[in-house]
Order: structure tokens, then C-alpha cells, then sequence
């Protein structure tokens, strides 16, 4: 039995795999961008849950155990690439004790990337830091977070 294909047959076949394959290019991307979008909610979710339960550990005049809040080390994000780790700790002095600040450079210009890191004493001084999310530092509107490892998305 021979089967021939006439040129509009081929032609359907050529359009219609061109689509299946635009529609899985699109659902893998989609899928990627949801995933991302969910990964980001839920570390912020847990940056949020981590600093209820220290407010309310707080409140009941319990004292919080290390292993509910470990972090004292918070990321400053969107900084001016200007400011300095000396601008930065006096900036953020006011929450408490600053035990170190970093503010990474590329190791090819030596200039600032636009975000640094900062160690508190205590847990509860890097709470209160978090308080200036979204509060403007050299013209700037900075995020602050708890630190993430470098694996973590």
C-alpha cells in the first residue's frame, strides 16, 4: 500500500507541528515563571511567619528559642552603588548592635553590585531593621530581607 502526502497535507503537517511545538514552548515557560513566582511567595512567607512568631513569642514574654529564628544576617537590596558599608551601618545603627557589613563588588570593575549584607547581635535587632522595606536610602528605595543562602532561590 502506498501512501502519498500531497503538498497540502504537508503543509497541515508542517503547520500543525509548528504549533504543537510553540504550545509546549509556552506551557514550559509559563510553568517556569509560576514556579519561580510560587518560590518567591513562599521565602517571603517565611521571612513573614518567622517575624510573627518572634512578635508574638514577644508578647506572651516567652524567650524565642535559637532554633525558631536563626538569622541575624539581613540583605539590603536596591542600594546606591555609591554608598559605602560605612554609609550602611549608620544608616541601620539605630536597630542595634551591627556586628558586620558587607557590600560585594564585582570582581572585574571593583564596582558595588547594588546590594550588601548585614550581621546584627541579635535576632531581634534584625526584625526591627526589616522594618525599613521599602524606605529610601541615598534616593534610593531599598528591600530588606533575611539573607538567603546562596542555593535558595
Amino acid at each position: 500500500m502506498d501512501m502519498q502526502l500531497s503538498s497540502n497535507d504537508v503543509n497541515w503537517l508542517i503547520w500543525g507541528a509548528a504549533l504543537f511545538f510553540s504550545m509546549l514552548v509556552y506551557f514550559a515557560y509559563r510553568n517556569k515563571s509560576l514556579l519561580t513566582n510560587l518560590t518567591n511567595k513562599v521565602a517571603t512567607l517565611s521571612v513573614e511567619l518567622k517575624k510573627a512568631n518572634h512578635h508574638l513569642s514577644i508578647l506572651m514574654n516567652k524567650i524565642v528559642e535559637s532554633d525558631d529564628i536563626a538569622e541575624t544576617k539581613i540583605y539590603v537590596g536596591n542600594i546606591d552603588y555609591g554608598a559605602t558599608e560605612t554609609d550602611l551601618q549608620q544608616h541601620f545603627s539605630r536597630f542595634g548592635h551591627i556586628e558586620t557589613v558587607n557590600i560585594p563588588v564585582d570582581r572585574y570593575t571593583g564596582r558595588a553590585r547594588g546590594f550588601g549584607f548585614i550581621t546584627f547581635k541579635t535576632v531581634d535587632d534584625a526584625i526591627k531593621a526589616m522594618d525599613l522595606d521599602g524606605s529610601e536610602f541615598k534616593g534610593r528605595q531599598i528591600q530588606v530581607n533575611f539573607a538567603r543562602e546562596r542555593g535558595a532561590a
